[in-house]
């Protein structure tokens, strides 16, 4: 394409400085003809003259695969201009309801299209593009021969449609949740409505519960729901529906899927009462008693029996107030109560009309007797429990009935009390187990059997004085037991009398014991003895009573012995060995370890010496030779003749302390030495020679690796080398050895090349001989290596070989080794071959077996240039290694698309098609690799998403041409819209919680939010979306994005408590059981912040007594029918409490628990009732209380 075509297209625009590629798009700049108007008609009609033709379809790509399939629908109504390549308009088409659009009789020659942007549908989101920029709506260049008809210029879009899909079912327990059990409800009518009331469409629901609204367009809308006779809505998913039927309002956005417009319905009057009355003992519930139900007015409106389980229940009650009594057997007595009092009467309770409490619970307990008694220790055995007479623990006591038959049993406790609880009402005696070690005696209540007399338990009884009293029986020792009368100990020694006291029950069994001579033996209050010295001494055990057993003790010092020989050790090896004998008169000395001779002896006929009854402690032992002999070191004397410390334990014998000795021999005069063996040579005289030269293969007759060294005496005969030494001075390169079936050859045994001095002694130690021997190498080492060349200049896939020879000819081993110091740059194989792989620059090493070494310098460079084309405002651009571009999301090349466009050249300048290589893209959703157009370009899509992907490039053997990364930073993207959670919100006051809003789209630049409460005295916002509600109203909360886009969310805050009621409470014959009266009950407070109470003059007889029997006040708070408890939940203060008294007993516990403030009107004026939630500390009500 021409560059003046370009700029036809995009215009001509100035940029001065530097900018960052792709942040100036280009924009359409029609070219004004300047020829006279029927002159541009003229080209027109020409242009529209021919055989070519452009067509496509604007389609709703639903799978957005670029391609209109079946079932896909036309967008109608997009404008499209063909131009051509002068800016010339030729012509204008509209898409048709099937969404096609279609220039015909076209001239041969160059178009393009614009498609007007703002023709798109507002329904109809852009959604994939081929061939046409959908920033601005123009396509790339086409070219159009004659007759030929061209595609492939369209939109995809997405329809911004939403729809609703919800459920209606029998919410049967009023959670909120369908659960299981809770079936849909059908043919239940729903109606959907725009913000102006006008029915958008209808339906009902399926068997199931379920309904549907399709394809329902963005917008805000509200739903209502035709409750089915003889139901009423108790439920919706996020409270979205009134009572009415009617929800909030709601917002459908593109492509969303509401789920959310769930309605639970009930049918009417199910309100219920039940509970349970139990026996408070054994928590089982009591069977066919009257439970009675009453309206607050005192009708009876029904009554029922409990059940087996002691349930009962009033069901299908209508809303209203009621209160309960329960028919008290008269053994029985009201113990606990959850809405009940200790009378059987409930309080009162108000029910919704589908309120069920089942926590009103009364506990009974059948009345019985008790005995609270003490079993104790009667010291003075004087029948009564007097001070500092402790109980007994762990006593048995046995109740018993008059057939003699065991009612319960029970042990005292550690203050010696028992008990006897709930024991029905008789006749009874107890007995006492006595316990082992006590006796008792006949007291005021119990014989001396500890058998009581009979007695009789009430009702409601607790007797105390069934107390008994026992006292020790005393046993005293007969004798004492021990397991020894003599012990005999070594110093040192311990041990343990074993002694115990005769009879095995006497009272006290305590032992005492005593040495007569505490030096010489220990003893503790255990019987645990320790021998210190030698001597005699007696233990004397002594029992509580003074009864004893004395055992003798005999004490003996320990002491040891060492023993052992001074033998004359022919062979040697530091060990006595049978055939060796003991050498007489060796002088052996004992001593201690600070070196004293303790004592002193000369060895036997056999050699042996004895030191006996040595004390405990360490020694060592001193020998002197004999005239003749000399010392030999072994395993217990070193070469001095002294050994190490011996430590003497006990009765100990050592025996393993023999000394080596040897016999004095005159040197064997050396007369000739020889090399023998010798496989070149023969035998050759070493006497006068200085050193042996041996290569490193050398080997003896025998084919072994050793020179053999002969000594001869005066007579020409071997010598016994036995005693004699050979000393290499470096060991690494041979070693020297004494072997031969006569122990008479020195072996030399050659390790590696070098010079090793030898050195071979005598016995005595005399140098017998000094010589080297040399080894040296039997190989001819490589000393250089030629090369054909010393530099590689060559391009990526070409391959050629080291061509090197190795110097002297002769050289032993000519093998070299090649090493590339990069081989992802030049691999080379064993025999010098190499394959070029990536640009670079590297070296290879040539190499002889002995480390000779020639170094190969290698360049590689890329056999192709790449160059980045159709950049706006800047020149074109050579790729280089690892380079880095630069672009936005928004970047557009010159010819307006998301496309970086590459072209490859190589040495000489021509174009190469890219095709031949393979490009990859590290992330394609970052940059997208196109297929190519034929035109030798290498397009790379920009996706529109920031980050960064690497592109590699490589040829037809996966070598690395090139590498290079493109950083896509995020264009600014402004928000488009914001939405919310919830459009409508209905909450409680003192509730809180947060507007969760999304701002469109969600790469968004910036996403910052405000929030606008239009009442903050109603409902407060902060910041953050987060809200409180503060009163009972209305009050809306605007969101706005940074750019101005709004949404709202309104906000119904309802009263804290659904229900609050005041009523006056007075039975005027309340002694004779009437029925209690109310009056001046004051309904629907919860709403209202202030009530008057009207008495008349002298505040009259219904204002309540000092006893609190009559006449109080009661406020009473439900939330959602349940009852407030003041007791765990709620607290409340009352400001002025000489008008309104809370310190009367019917404001209990439990009234407080059924939602009750009860109060005494003590005087006119005016109070204020403050209710505060415990959890957080809210208030949640105050109600002003004036008294006229």
């Amino acid at each position: 394409m021409k560059l003046n075509k370009k700029l036809n297209k995009v215009g001509r625009v100035a940029v001065v400085g530097t900018l960052m590629i792709g942040m100036i798009a280009p924009t359409l700049t029609p070219v004004t003809a300047a020829a006279a108007t029927n002159k541009a008609e003229a080209k027109v009609q020409a242009l529209q003259a021919g055989t070519g033709s452009v067509s496509d379809a604007m389609f709703e790509d639903l799978n957005g695969n670029n391609i209109k399939d079946a079932g896909e629908k036309g967008v109608a109504g997009i404008s499209i201009t063909l131009y051509s390549d002068s800016g010339q308009a030729v012509a204008t088409a509209v898409t048709g309801a099937d969404g096609t659009y279609s220039f015909a009789n076209l001239e041969a020659g160059t178009y393009y299209l614009h498609v007007d942007l703002s023709t798109i549908p507002a329904n109809e989101r852009l959604f994939t593009t081929t061939g046409i920029n959908s920033q601005d709506g123009n396509s790339s260049y086409f070219t159009i021969a004659d007759g030929q008809a061209v595609t492939g210029y369209h939109f995809g879009f997405s329809p911004q449609v939403g729809k609703i899909a919800s459920y209606i079912w029998n919410d049967k327990n009023a959670n909120g949740y369908k659960d299981a059990g809770e079936d849909g409800i059908a043919n239940v009518t729903v109606g959907l409505f725009d913000i102006y009331g006008v029915q958008v469409a209808t339906t009902t629901t399926d068997a199931d519960g379920n309904y549907k609204f399709e394809s329902v367009d963005p917008g805000q809308y509200y739903e209502k729901v035709q409750t089915p006779e003889g139901m009423k809505i108790v439920t919706s998913s996020g409270n979205t529906f009134g009572g009415d039927g009617v929800s909030g309002y709601f917002n459908i956005l593109a492509q969303s899927n509401v789920t959310n417009m769930n309605v639970g319905l009930q049918t009417l009057n199910n309100a219920a009462l039940q509970g349970i009355v139990k026996d408070d003992t054994t928590s089982n519930g009591i069977a066919n008693l009257t439970v009675n139900l009453y309206s607050t007015s005192g009708e009876k409106i029904s009554d029922t029996q409990t059940d087996a389980t002691g349930h009962y229940a009033f069901t299908g009650l209508p809303a209203g107030n009621y209160y309960m009594t329960v028919g008290v057997p008269s053994n029985y007595k009201p113990t606990s109560g959850t809405g009940f009092g200790l009378d059987g009467n409930s309080y009162y309770v108000q029910l919704g009309d589908s309120t069920v409490i089942s926590t009103f619970s009364l506990g009974l307990t059948e009345k019985t007797g008790a005995i609270h008694s003490n079993i104790y220790n009667d010291i003075n055995k004087n029948g009564v429990k007097d001070s500092g007479e402790n109980g007994l623990e762990g006593v048995r006591v046995d109740l018993y009935n008059t057939s003699g038959v065991s009612v319960a049993n029970t042990v005292t406790d550690a203050s010696g009390n028992y008990t006897f609880a709930n024991i029905q009402p008789g006749t009874y005696y107890v007995r006492v187990t006595t316990p082992d070690g006590y006796s008792s005696q006949a007291n005021g209540h119990f014989g001396s059997d500890n058998v009581s007399g009979y007695f009789t338990v009430s009702a409601d009884q607790d007797i105390t004085n069934l107390n008994d009293g026992m006292f020790k029986t005393i046993v005293e020792p007969t004798g004492i037991t021990v397991d020894t009368s003599d012990i005999a100990a070594f110093t040192g020694d311990k041990g343990k009398i074993n002694a115990t006291v005769e009879p095995s029950n006497a009272t006290d069994k305590t032992l005492t014991y005593t040495v007569s001579d505490p030096s010489i033996l220990s003893v503790d209050a255990n019987g645990n003895w320790t021998a210190l010295a030698k001597g005699e001494t007696d233990i004397t055990v002594t029992a509580s009573n003074g009864i004893s057993e004395v055992i003798h003790v005999v004490v003996t010092q320990k002491v040891g012995e060492i023993k052992s020989f001074v033998f004359e050790d022919t062979n040697k090896n530091g060990t006595k060995e049978a055939g060796e004998s003991g050498v007489a008169g060796a002088t052996v000395e004992l001593h201690a370890a600070d070196g004293s001779v303790i004592a002193t002896q000369t060895t036997d006929a056999t050699g042996q010496y004895d030191f006996k009854d040595i004390p405990v402690g360490p020694y060592y032992v001193v020998v002197t030779a004999p005239k003749g002999y000399d010392l030999k070191a072994n395993y217990a004397f070193g070469d001095d003749g002294v050994t190490g410390y011996i430590n003497v334990t006990g009765s100990s014998v050592v025996t393993n302390y023999d000394c080596s000795l040897v016999k004095d021999v005159a040197p064997t005069t050396v007369s000739s030495i020889k090399w023998i063996y010798n496989n070149v040579d023969g035998n050759v005289e070493m006497l006068d020679r200085n050193s042996i030269t041996i290569a490193d293969n050398y080997l003896d007759s025998y084919n072994n690796p050793n020179v053999n060294i002969q000594l001869y005496d005066q007579n020409n005969n071997p010598i016994d080398l036995t005693g004699y030494t050979v000393t290499m001075g470096d060991d690494t390169i041979a070693t020297g050895t004494v072997y031969g079936p006569d122990n008479n050859i020195v072996a030399l045994t050659r390790h590696k090349v070098g010079a090793t001095a030898v050195t071979i002694k005598d016995p005595t130690g005399r140098v017998v001989k000094n010589f080297v021997l040399n080894i040296v190498s039997s190989v001819v080492p490589a000393t250089d290596i030629t090369l054909d060349a010393t530099n590689i200049n060559t391009t990526i896939g070409t391959a050629g070989k080291i061509n090197a020879t190795v110097s002297p000819s002769n050289a032993t081993d000519k093998s070299l080794t090649y090493t590339s110091a990069n081989p992802n740059i030049l691999s080379v194989a064993a025999d010098g071959s190499w394959e070029a792989k990536a640009e670079g620059t590297t070296t290879v090493t040539v190499k002889t077996v002995n480390n000779i070494t020639k170094t190969i310098t290698v360049n590689v460079t890329s056999p192709v240039s790449i160059q980045l084309k159709n950049i706006p405002n800047y020149p074109d651009r050579t790729i280089v290694a690892n380079d880095q571009l630069n672009i936005n999301t928004d970047y557009v090349n010159t010819f307006g698309s998301h496309d970086l466009d590459f072209k490859f050249y190589n040495a000489t300048s021509a174009e190469v098609n890219p095709t031949a290589y393979t490009v990859t893209s590290s992330d394609t959703s970052i940059i997208g690799v196109k297929a190519t157009y034929g035109d030798n370009y290498l397009r790379l899509a920009v996706q529109g998403k920031a980050g960064s992907s690497v592109i590699t490039v490589k040829d037809a053997k996966g070598n690395l041409i090139r590498q290079f990364t493109v950083n896509v930073a995020q264009g600014s993207i402004q928000p488009t819209g914001v939405t919310v959670d919830t459009t409508s919100v209905t909450t409680k006051v003192a509730n809180t919680g947060k507007i969760n809003a999304t701002v469109q789209p969600a790469n968004a630049t910036d996403k910052t939010l405000t929030y606008t409460s239009s009442n903050p005295s109603i409902l407060k916002v902060n910041a953050d979306g987060t809200w409180e509600a503060l009163k009972n109203g209305t009050a809306t909360v605007t969101v706005k994005t940074s750019n101005g886009l709004t949404t709202t969310v309104t906000f119904t805050v309802q009263t804290y408590f659904s229900s609050i009621m005041e009523q006056g409470n007075f039975n005027p014959s309340k002694s004779t059981g009437g029925p209690v009266t109310y009056y001046d009950v004051v309904n629907s407070l919860a709403d209202k912040d202030n009530v008057t109470l009207t008495y008349n003059a002298t505040l009259d007889t219904k204002v309540a007594n000092d006893d609190q029997t009559n006449g109080r006040r009661q406020f009473l708070f439900y939330i959602d029918s349940t009852p407030a408890n003041f007791n765990t939940d709620y607290s409340f203060t009352i400001s002025n409490q000489t008008v309104l008294d809370p310190t009367i007993v019917n404001n209990s516990e439990s009234t407080r628990a059924i939602g009750h403030i009860e109060v005494r009107v003590k005087q006119r004026g005016t109070s204020v009732i403050t209710v505060t939630r415990k959890s957080d500390g809210k208030v949640v009500k105050t109600l002003n209380v004036t008294v006229q």
